[in-house]
């Protein structure tokens, strides 16, 4: 017999769910798309981020390929960046490493001063 504990999701399952989400969305992302890069179905990335469905390893690892990032990242991973974070982030990344360099000088200049 199924108690009404047993059918709610759990804490983990949400916050990998609302992880998936937010960054899904600060890419601009549809579920249809992510769905698509991770090789899913709209559905059931959908209901991975509702909380409603328990994640596999192999899920896991397609949502983060999807979202082109680490896995550890959505189980975990920095919460508080926003869509302008997730965006510069890619773009540093894909700059030369001079440019990376430079790019995190002046912004370590930048909040120096403001603190």
């Amino acid at each position: 017999m199924f108690t009404s504990d047993a059918l709610r999701p759990t804490f983990a399952l949400v916050d990998f769910g609302k992880e998936v989400r937010r960054r899904r969305e600060a890419l601009g992302l549809t579920l249809e798309q992510l769905a698509e890069r991770a090789g899913l179905t709209p559905n059931y990335v959908g209901t991975v981020e509702t909380g409603r469905r328990d994640p596999s390893l192999s899920t896991v690892l397609s949502l983060a390929k999807g979202l082109k990032v680490p896995a550890a990242d959505l189980l975990g991973g920095l919460k508080d960046i926003g869509a302008i974070g997730v965006e510069a982030g890619r773009l540093v990344e894909a700059a030369p490493p001079e440019v990376q360099d430079a790019v995190l000088r002046l912004l370590r200049a930048v909040t120096r001063r403001r603190r």
